[in-house]
């Protein structure tokens, strides 16, 4: 008992302090900065789930992670204070997320107005109640997003966003060709999803039958059954309905005013988040106690455990930062990833997404498309290759692309190197455009594939170390093999893998000529009996 009362006053207790301090503060953060002021437009998947799921380790790792080793943790695999630190992350993550979503909804105010054009004459806010009110569907206009997910891009969802314009009554609508900019649109969205590795005519087919029921819908529904109207932020949602509005081409607003209905009361918005807030937090946090009973102290830790002060607690935050350095800094593998990532960032502080980006954006920040490249912007070729289609694709091409360069780049050496990844890009792009005639097509794979491409002609001459080159050997083929066989399955640029491959395996052998043989280990033992026979004759000159 003794020692579980110790548990809650060295660790516990640091671990709701930890907790506690977090959510409050990245809440509070959240709510100046985006909701009250209007400082920064974030991205709302941003903000109420990816950083809440990832910034926890951060504190964890500094303040809890000393405490997590004051406990025996051990089992055969190691995993165990792994699995202390990811438990008291997702503790303090699932709160944090019910909170944002709290926020969302729970901080707009509600105005009331009797029809649409009063919205200018008032300040602008996140609910409307309108009393008299038209939905156009005469002019309502479509935007269409296809969108990949999963792990290997194996899942395929279509959306369908419908803008249709909001007008105090059906008397203004325009019997003429004439379209007049409303104040305000109603936004609908319609999905259906579908397995990315089913052929043409069956997404072909999905797609159509999404499009007949969404158009039944928006035919037959009366749109006008809306209790309140919700101002949509930064999201997926409001992006659809903005390329679908700006496909008009009276066009001539920089930042539309889009609204999607809402059916239920406005009292219940927020539904039981609040409750769960504390459910959550509840939960992770008893969790956690529990698995604080099993394990016993270990008191050789436990005597180097400091006193808290400040001054410790910054010493911890200046080492966490000291060990977020980049590995090898004259590595222009690293630097590349690091560009990659860069861009990344960008588009999504940019607001286009996190998880996917649309078709659209990807071409407006230089997808590799092949009318445009015929027409004149060759740059796509290049730039393609610093662009993803999402989070998923960006991790698994950047952890290619760094395991390869942990045996090409030595091997090669930068400059080499870099010739090698630009060249093996930009003759994938070109194979990518040569097979797909109007196809987007963005990600750095091509390149990577081309990198493995050079290896494998290395591994097959005297210009690596014989040792490894049977293990490597192996392991390129898997990699190879299971990735292009994946990319048979549909929904993956094989083109440019095999575009950028082949031209790798030619890269590999010019550069066979260029490259200094691996420098043959010293024979210590030989020396040593050298040195041993020098001595013996000086013995004997003596």
């Amino acid at each position: 008992m003794d020692n579980f009362l110790r548990k809650i006053k060295l660790i516990y207790l640091h671990f709701l302090l930890v907790a506690i301090g977090f959510i409050i503060l990245y809440s509070f953060l959240i709510w100046a900065i985006v909701y009250q002021f209007s400082l920064l437009a974030l991205n709302e998947n941003l903000i109420i789930f990816w950083l809440p799921f990832c910034l926890p380790v951060i504190p964890t790792y500094i303040w809890l992670r000393p405490r997590i080793k004051l406990l025996v943790l051990k089992d055969k695999k190691g995993n165990l204070p792994f699995l202390y630190f990811s438990a008291a992350c997702l503790a303090i993550s699932a709160p944090t997320i019910v909170l944002q979503e709290y926020l969302l909804t729970a901080t707009g105010k509600l105005t009331r107005i009797q029809n649409i054009d009063e919205i200018n004459q008032k300040p602008l806010t996140k609910y409307y109640i309108i009393a008299n009110h038209y939905i156009d569907k005469q002019h309502a206009t479509v935007h269409r997003k296809t969108e990949v997910s999963g792990r290997n891009n194996n899942y395929l969802t279509f959306h369908l966003y419908f803008a249709c314009p909001i007008l105090n009554k059906a008397s203004q609508i325009d019997s003429s060709n004439n379209f007049n900019m409303p104040v305000a649109w109603l936004g609908t969205e319609y999905t259906k999803g579908i397995s990315n590795h089913s052929s043409d005519s069956e997404k072909e087919q999905a797609f159509k039958q999404l499009w007949i029921e969404a158009y039944n819908k928006l035919k037959y529904e009366n749109l006008d059954r809306f209790i309140y109207l919700d101002h949509i932020g930064n999201n997926d949602r409001r992006k659809g309905y903005y390329a679908a509005i700006k496909s008009i081409r009276q066009y001539n607003s920089a930042d539309p005013l889009i609204l999607e209905g809402k059916d239920e009361p406005f009292e219940t918005r927020n539904g039981d988040k609040f409750g769960w807030i504390f459910k959550s937090f509840g939960i992770g946090a008893g969790i956690w106690l529990i698995m604080l009973i099993f394990p016993k102290f270990d008191n050789v830790q436990l005597k180097k455990l400091p006193e808290y002060s400040f001054r410790n607690q910054w010493e911890t935050f200046y080492k966490f930062i000291s060990s977020v350095k980049t590995i090898g800094k004259s590595s222009v593998a690293i630097i590349i990833i690091g560009l990659n990532i860069m861009v990344f960032i960008i588009m999504v502080f940019a607001g286009l997404g996190f998880i996917s980006f649309d078709g659209q954006e990807l071409f407006a920040w230089g997808a590799n498309y092949r009318p445009a490249v015929i027409s004149g912007q060759w740059w796509r070729l290049l730039t393609n290759i610093f662009l993803h289609g999402g989070l998923m694709h960006l991790i698994f091409n950047m952890y290619g692309l760094l395991f390869v360069s942990i045996f090409l780049e030595p091997v090669l050496g930068r400059v080499k190197f870099i010739i090698a990844y630009f060249l093996c890009g930009l003759l994938a792009s070109l194979a990518s455009i040569w097979w797909y005639p109007a196809t987007l097509s963005v990600g750095a794979s091509g390149a990577i594939f081309g990198l493995y491409g050079v290896l494998t002609a290395l591994l097959t001459t005297k210009k690596t170390d014989a040792n490894s080159q049977r293990g490597l050997l192996i392991n390129n083929a898997i990699f190879i093999g299971i990735n292009l066989i994946i990319g048979f399955t549909g929904g993956i640029d094989n083109a440019a893998h095999i575009g950028g491959l082949l031209t790798g395996f030619i890269v590999g052998y010019v550069m066979y000529f260029f490259i200094d043989d691996p420098k043959p280990k010293r024979k210590y033992k030989k020396r040593i009996k050298v040195v041993e026979n020098t001595e013996n004759l000086l013995e004997n000159k003596n």
